[in-house]
C-alpha cells in the first residue's frame, strides 16, 4: 500500500474508532445531541462501522482507492449541496467535514495513481 492510500485508510479508521468510542461528542460538533441509545446507536454505524469498512477495503485491496475516493467526493458534494441550499453561513466544523472529505478524496486519488504506477 502506497503513503497515499495509507494516510486515507488511516484517517478512516481514525473516524471510525472516534466515533465507536464516543457517539454522543459526534452530534456535539454540529450543535446537536445523541441522548438516548438509538441515536448512539445510529452514530455508531454510520460514522463507525462505514469508516471502518471504508479502511478495511483500503487494506485488503488498495486499488479500491479510486472507488474510495469516489465516496470521499460524494459526501463532499453532498455538504457542500446542503451548505447552498440551507443558506445559512456554515459552522466552522461543517467547513472543517467538507475540507476534510476534500482532502480525503484527492489523497484517495493520488494513492490510485500511484497503485496504478506501480502495477
Amino acid at each position: 500500500m502506497n503513503p497515499w492510500t495509507a494516510a486515507g485508510a488511516l484517517t478512516y479508521a481514525g473516524i471510525g474508532v472516534a466515533s465507536l468510542l464516543r457517539p454522543a461528542s459526534v452530534p456535539v460538533l454540529f450543535g446537536g445531541r445523541a441522548d438516548n441509545a438509538g441515536a448512539r446507536t445510529e452514530i455508531r454505524a454510520v460514522y463507525g462501522g462505514l469508516p471502518l469498512g471504508v479502511a478495511a477495503a483500503l487494506v485488503v485491496q488498495p486499488r479500491n482507492s479510486a472507488v474510495m475516493a469516489g465516496l470521499s467526493g460524494a459526501m463532499a458534494a453532498g455538504r457542500a449541496g446542503s451548505l447552498l441550499l440551507e443558506g445559512e453561513a456554515p459552522s466552522p466544523a461543517n467547513l472543517a467535514f467538507l475540507g476534510l472529505e476534500s482532502v480525503l478524496a484527492l489523497t484517495l486519488l493520488l494513492g490510485h495513481r500511484l497503485e496504478r504506477t506501480n502495477q
